[in-house]
């Protein structure tokens, strides 16, 4: 695989949320009978912070922005942010605020349910200042619609930081990651998100279950295709689907890898990471496809949302890996 010494600047900025997980698997049950309680993981979290990570494991400059409780969650964040070699000058820490855990509880299928705490103070949610040497100097900016969900800084700070991107010709990307609260989108929060995609070049999100709240259309493909344009191209994650890349010309889509799903914590993060990494590379969208599959397919055979390959393992995985239609 191509490396990434031609990446402008500083390579890809992640604007976004760090935590830590704690995965706790259900007990597994016997056909004897006996209860296995699997030991829980504590492991670096967050919807940017696993694209983050898995963009610095294939070998991408990488640089973050974002707010950490001045915690012992915080610090230990920090200390792996710097030994992946990330950037972390724009990173804020503040004792004010709470670096937030979330319970990922995984069944038998390796389908994870997601709990936070701390509810208060969730120092993902305040981007008080921000460092424009380091939007300025970025070759690539990413961020989630995670920042948006509570009418705080980082809500303000993500639609300027994006805005000042687009003014400078700087490519960058938005996944919805849609908090959705009893079937109903917040009208403040999807004002947000729809402010934050005028400026966005790459639109991310679940293709059945986010795109659907943004539109009136009531098909999900339809919402999704009104959002592509001549400079915003949509790509929606299928989960056992696979992907599709959108564009106002042409549609493309690709099968998933065929892999044993263990863990789904952090796939559609790290689909992310593989898409970016493949498009600053020069590769066409249907390359771009099978990296983010790729990366996706890799980490649910594996435990936890930082479980991701480098480069050569992804090249590796690609060429072994079979595809088809549906994962079971």
């Amino acid at each position: 695989m191509r490396g990434y010494e031609g990446v402008r600047k500083d390579g890809v900025l992640v604007v976004g949320d760090i935590n830590v997980d704690l995965i706790v698997k259900f007990p597994a049950i016997s056909p004897d009978g006996r209860v296995a309680y699997p030991d829980p993981e504590l492991t670096g979290g967050g919807t940017c912070g696993n694209t983050l990570m898995a963009l610095a494991k294939l070998g991408v400059p990488t640089a973050f922005m974002g707010t950490v409780g001045d915690d012992a969650y915080g610090r230990m964040l920090v200390d792996e942010l710097r030994c992946a070699g990330v950037n972390t000058s724009a990173l804020i820490m503040d004792a004010d605020l709470n670096t937030v855990c979330v319970f990922a509880f995984v069944d038998e299928r390796g389908e994870r349910y997601l709990w936070g705490w701390p509810r208060e103070r969730q120092s993902f949610q305040y981007l008080d200042r921000i460092c424009w040497k380091s939007v300025e100097n970025a070759g690539w900016i990413h961020s989630s619609g995670m920042l948006l969900t509570s009418d705080t800084s980082a809500r303000r700070s993500v639609a300027e930081i994006f805005k000042r991107a687009k003014e400078l010709g700087i490519p960058t990307s938005f996944d919805l990651n849609l908090r959705v609260d009893n079937g109903v989108l917040d009208e403040g929060y999807r004002r947000a998100v729809l402010d934050v995609l005028e400026w966005c070049d790459y639109a991310l999100g679940s293709g059945p279950e986010e795109f659907y709240y943004l539109s009136e259309h009531d098909d999900w493909r339809e919402c999704a295709r009104s959002f592509a344009r001549g400079d915003r191209t949509v790509i929606a994650r299928m989960g056992a689907d696979g992907s599709v890349a959108m564009t106002p010309r042409a549609e493309y889509e690709e099968k998933p890898f065929d892999v044993p799903v263990t863990d789904t914590v952090g796939a559609g993060d790290v689909f992310n990471a593989g898409f970016i990494a493949a498009r600053l590379q020069g590769r066409d969208l249907r390359d771009c496809l099978i990296w983010g599959n790729g990366v996706s397919g890799y980490k649910v055979s594996r435990k936890g949302g930082r479980a991701t390959p480098t480069a050569e393992q992804l090249s590796e995985f690609i060429r072994g890996a079979s595809r088809r239609q549906c994962v079971k």
